[in-house]
This record gives C-alpha cells, structure tokens and sequence, in this order.
C-alpha cells in the first residue's frame, strides 16, 4: 500500500538513493532539503515518489516495476497529492526519472491526460578548466557601485537593499530555514549599487556535492554579473573540496553558457515528464 513516510522514517529510502545521479533526492531523503517521500510499500520499500519542494516536481526512484506503483499510484495521485498541488497554485506535475523504464507507471499516472517530456542536463566541473578561465569585464560605467559579496547573516540583515526579498525568497524557496542555508550551504550576491543584482548559491547538498541556483534580475542581464557570481561560487567550490552540480533544460542557453564558461561540462542527462491538472 502507498503511503507517506514522515521526516524521521526518510533513511528508510537511503537504498534507493544512494544509486542516483540527481543529488536533489538524496538532499531531500537526508533531511538537509524540504520535501516529501511517498513509498509503495513502508514494510519493504522498493520504489519512492519524492517530493522536491524547491523544484515544485517529483522524482521516481527505485524499481520501476513496482506493483503497487504500477496499480495503485494513479489513484492516490487523485486522491490525495494532486488537490494539494492545486491548493499551492500549482497546475502541472512534473516527474524526473532516470530513464524511459517508468514510461508504463508515468502512462498510468497521467491516465488519459496527454503527458509530455523532456530532457534535463546535469553538468559538472572539469578541475582542469578552472585555472584556463579568463578574467571577466564587469559591464558597468564610473559612477556604478559594484560589489561581489558573500552571503551571510549580516549581508541577508542588510536593509539597504532596494530588493532585498528577492535573495530570502530564493534561499526560503531551497531551504527550511536561513539559519539552515547558512550553517550547510553558502552563496555569493553582485550588489549593483544599492541593490541585489544577481545571485548564486547552493540549492540542495549531498554530501560534498552543491546543486547551484543562480538568477540574475533581468534589468542587470547582459552584464556578465551571472558569469561573475557563478565564477566567484565555483572558485570557492574548488577550494573547499565541494563538487558544484548543474542542472538546466537543453532550450536554456544561456545557463548552459554560463556553465561552460565556469569549467563545467555536461556530465549526464535524464527526463522530465508533466502533465496537465487542468483536465
């Protein structure tokens, strides 16, 4: 029978999670990230729906032949995951897999609704690549203030930030608490003069790895702040040992730039189903 384990009964899936590839699950079944777990059978777990709250989307992980998965989960989606999706305003759901073997469970989630997919990409840092970097030209002309600066408690204090919101929304959109982004993870801002223009920081953790987040407001885009803030996140990854873990869709150039322009290639790929709640 499906059901939800809760936070203390998370290390139950860490046979499932320890082969995975996508860190976002095991930040998630460590406890480090929010997040929820669905198991097909609590007595004898050999496959889990998790819940990634800061991709507000699923991953199936495990045995992909799972009977009560291959039965059982279309109704419990009705019945109890999906009204709760509608009650946070969200429309769609998105299931990551490893591979096209849960094609037979995502067909019988999605019944007669159409379901569609996808590829993520998932780079990586070549160590090689990072002393090959070339220096890079902050667009800005004389009178702009521009700072790169480390995220702590007195930077997310600061209340001379015109948007100030925009860095703890994205940290709160990641994390439980800041106190817990700042104990486990770390983040470089650019402060274009008094405000926040672009940001890179740790979304999930796995062990040494980081999944990064970086977003640059759009007025400052074109600016090479993004290159800037990642160049700062990925230097600081390479002294402390962290292993930096890039994810983006294949249509996001840009952040494919970005990543190659920081020493990082692409690593592994996996797929992206949605569909519809809409019908």
């Amino acid at each position: 029978m499906i059901t939800e384990i809760n936070k203390q009964e998370f290390h139950k899936v860490k046979h499932l999670t320890d082969s995975c590839q996508n860190i976002e699950v095991k930040a998630v079944s460590s406890g480090l990230n929010p997040g929820r777990i669905y198991v097909d059978d609590a007595e004898n777990i050999t496959a889990a729906l998790i819940w990634i709250h800061g991709q507000s989307g699923f991953q199936l992980i495990g045995d992909s032949r799972s009977e009560p998965f291959l039965n059982e989960l279309k109704e419990y989606m009705r019945e109890r995951i999906e009204p709760e999706l509608l009650n946070l305003h969200i429309h769609a759901v998105e299931i990551g897999v490893v591979d096209e073997a849960w094609e037979d469970v995502l067909q019988h989630i999605s019944g007669k609704r159409d379901i569609s997919s996808d590829i993520q990409h998932v780079f990586k840092l070549n160590p090689n690549s990072i002393s090959q970097q070339v220096p890079l030209d902050i667009c800005a002309s004389q009178d702009e203030e521009v700072r790169i600066l480390r995220i702590d408690q007195v930077l997310l204090g600061e209340k001379r930030y015109n948007n100030s919101p925009f860095l703890k929304d994205k940290i709160s959109h990641f994390w439980t608490t800041r106190d817990d982004f700042l104990q486990h993870g770390f983040g470089y801002v650019i402060v274009h003069n008094d405000d926040i223009a672009s940001v890179c920081l740790s979304a999930f953790i796995a062990d040494q790895t980081h999944a990064v987040d970086i977003e640059t407001v759009e007025v400052y885009r074109r600016r090479n702040y993004g290159a800037m803030v990642a160049k700062a996140f990925v230097e600081e990854c390479g002294r402390v040992g962290i292993h930096p873990y890039w994810d983006c869709s294949p249509d996001n150039v840009g952040s494919i730039r970005l990543a190659q322009g920081v020493g990082m290639s692409l690593d592994f790929n996996y797929r992206v189903y949605w569909y519809d709640l809409s019908i």
